[in-house]
């Protein structure tokens, strides 16, 4: 089984980009998007704040890198030069959970099938380009209790493994939710195991 990544990259805020070619104008707005619903919203609203557009194309990225869905839509313009091309754009940047929403006033113009491809991949990556990002955490909640003579050494491996301590409960003894990332958390299990010659065993909370 692949091991998840440690993180990903998304957009912390939406944004947007116009460009006229040949006298159509195309106007995009990428923005986060962590599931299909809030997809959907943001090209509800695209539709109707510009309702008298020809075309509303779009495509998303959403359900992170672990499972990842993807949607492109033409609306009406010719197979794979719309959808295709905004969906690239989210690609290039290396984005999850993201859409990019570009609609397009048809100025009387034919731009043909290649036109059309990098005009919406175009002003799309630019709506991409200027969205800020914002870095997201993967990683798993580990349980563990422990002798107050014990913490040093757990938050020594902790540290060392790119660790952080979520949430601690100080009674008789310490009862600690870890967190750790995706790469590190079986090693830094397994070397506590062995440090503490089996005193110590930290478990997934989903275990």
């Amino acid at each position: 089984m692949t091991t998840p990544p440690d993180s990903y990259v998304t957009l912390a805020a939406a944004a947007g980009a116009e460009e006229r070619i040949q006298r159509s104008r195309f106007v995009a707005r990428a923005a986060p998007a962590p599931a299909r619903a809030a997809a959907e919203a943001v090209v509800a609203a695209m539709r109707r704040e510009f309702h008298d557009a020809r075309h509303v194309c779009f495509a998303w990225r959403v359900g992170g890198p672990v499972d990842p869905q993807e949607v492109r839509q033409d609306d009406g313009e010719p197979s794979g030069t719309a959808g295709e091309p905004i969906l690239q754009a989210i690609h290039r940047e290396a984005i999850e959970d993201a859409v990019v929403v570009v609609t397009r006033y048809f100025g009387g113009v034919k731009l043909g099938t290649g036109g059309l491809g990098r005009a919406y991949g175009g002003v799309a990556a630019a709506a991409v380009a200027a969205a800020p990002r914002r870095t997201v955490e993967l990683g798993r909640i580990l349980h563990l209790e422990f002798d107050y003579g014990q913490q040093k050494t757990v938050l020594h491996l902790l540290e060392a493994h790119g660790g952080r301590l979520e949430d601690a409960d100080y009674a008789a003894r310490v009862t600690a939710a870890l967190w750790l990332p995706h790469s590190t958390w079986r090693i830094f299990a397994d070397q506590l195991h062995d440090t503490t010659a089996g005193r110590l065993r930290a478990a997934p909370i989903d275990e």
